[in-house]
């Protein structure tokens, strides 16, 4: 969806108003270099990738001065990354703008570090205003920093550079301010046309943030996560880590208000993947100060800690090994079966429309064949309590249009297995009114190809 969004922006304005396609939404910054690679990469989706893992580990690497005085930092703070790969590291590489929003958390972490080293609250307040402009969440990142700054202000008024850090205090507001304003005039379909982004009941909020807090941090390092930072509240040291800490639990207290109340429309894991970074340098950070602790009780658990990211990091290996993926959907394995096939007819789910549409740009051997297309791509002002029937009409039309004999139908990103309870049941109920049985031709992860065939159909 996004890339074909990108591929459409070709004037300067067209960045700054919401993308033309499929109800999309990205920030400026994000939509510029990923414009910037395609001009240099076209439509290679590896270099594209890779160039999104360069920039993300460029943004990261700052983050190892944190780690220079512990002995094995580095190395703990490697094995942290490992056993991360499978959902962080998956993010850092997809060409959507959550790569940002994982490079600015570890930016603002490094912001505060250089704070309280330092002791010039200036890097608090340039960080908010750098962080506010590389993604949509990262809005409550610069608001903690803001708010960090003020709080530095109220207790340490014997700072000499009240005056100007008041200046720059007042310039960040603004970008800060522009950047929240900016992010309501880019996102004002994609958050207006769909049900799952309006209010719910209490029990409903949390039990959605619930299950995609599980998909980004995934269970081991939730628990390390829940340990570290709960452990670090009656630790003896009050400095850096400490005080990351509360950051972060207050930043948390924000997001679970923000989906109760409706103002953080949580749905998805990678709309908080942008919590990962700060659990894993506190986890970390834990783990090096508890095992150095004098402590006995602190030493055990330092060493319990590492030994779980350590677990942790051997399981990231072992499934990376296996070929196993956190989210992954081989497309390219996809288009060239269908590229090779000779002459059929293709109805194309809309849930695969997108993708397709990409690879018709990339491989022009699937120009002979005939797709049917139902998905009204266009954005524009929908009615959210209409997506069920908009997604069903889709589908009815793409059934009528069917051939006499035997046809293809393209799916993505569902499920038609028995229990089934999201967009699968929509396609299921539809094959059964026009009395259609199927097989699988093709299928990858999270996508097939399905043969078709359809008797009188039962319509109602």
């Amino acid at each position: 969806m996004l890339l074909k969004n990108i591929i459409a922006i070709k004037a300067p304005a067209e960045f700054i108003a919401p993308l033309p396609y499929y109800d999309q939404a990205e920030p400026v910054v994000a939509s510029l270099f990923l414009k910037m690679i395609m001009t240099v990469f076209h439509y290679d989706i590896r270099s594209l990738r890779f160039s999104v893992l360069t920039a993300s580990v460029v943004m990261f690497l700052p983050m190892c001065l944190l780690y220079k005085k512990y002995r094995w930092g580095l190395f703990v703070l490697l094995i942290a990354l490992i056993g991360n790969s499978f959902s962080m590291g998956f993010q850092v590489t997809e060409l959507k703008h959550y790569f940002l929003e994982v490079s600015a958390s570890f930016l603002a972490i490094l912001a505060i570090w250089k704070a309280e080293e330092t002791r010039h609250m200036a890097w608090l307040i340039v960080g908010a205003a750098v962080v506010s402009v590389l993604g949509f969440s990262t809005l409550l990142v610069s608001g903690g920093l803001l708010g960090y700054a003020v709080w530095w202000f109220l207790t340490r008024r014997d700072d000499p550079q009240w005056r100007i850090n008041g200046l720059l205090f007042v310039c960040a507001l603004l970008i800060v301010g522009f950047s929240y304003g900016d992010m309501k005039h880019l996102t004002v379909y994609q958050l207006g046309n769909y049900s799952q982004y309006k209010n719910s009941s209490f029990s409903q909020a949390l039990a959605v943030l619930s299950d995609a807090l599980l998909g980004a941090y995934g269970k081991a390092l939730l628990v390390i996560s829940i340990v570290s930072s709960a452990a670090l509240w009656v630790f003896n040291d009050r400095g850096f880590i400490f005080k990351l800490n509360v950051f972060f639990c207050a930043l948390l207290l924000v997001v679970v208000a923000g989906k109760v109340l409706g103002f953080y429309p949580v749905t998805y894991p990678r709309h908080v993947i942008w919590l990962v970074p700060f659990s894993l340098v506190i986890s970390s950070l834990a783990t090096l100060e508890f095992t150095a602790s004098p402590s006995k009780t602190f030493k055990v658990l330092g060493w319990l800690l590492f030994t779980l990211l350590s677990l942790q990091a051997m399981k990231a290996c072992y499934k990376n090994a296996q070929g196993d993926n956190y989210e992954f959907t081989d497309n390219a394995a996809l288009y060239g079966y269908i590229a090779q096939m000779p002459t059929e007819t293709i109805l194309v789910h809309p849930n695969a429309q997108p993708s397709l549409e990409f690879y018709r740009l990339r491989d022009p051997q699937l120009s002979h064949q005939h797709f049917i297309v139902a998905r009204d791509e266009q954005t524009k002002v929908r009615a959210p309590a209409m997506e069920g029937e908009e997604l069903r009409g889709w589908i009815d039309d793409l059934f009528r249009q069917r051939p006499a004999g035997p046809f293809y139908f393209l799916t993505s990103h569902l499920n038609l297995q028995a229990g089934e309870t999201g967009q699968g049941v929509v396609l299921e109920s539809e094959i059964r009114r026009f009395n259609c049985t199927y097989s699988a031709a093709f299928a990858v992860n999270d996508a097939q190809l399905l043969l078709m065939n359809c008797g009188a159909a039962h319509e109602q």
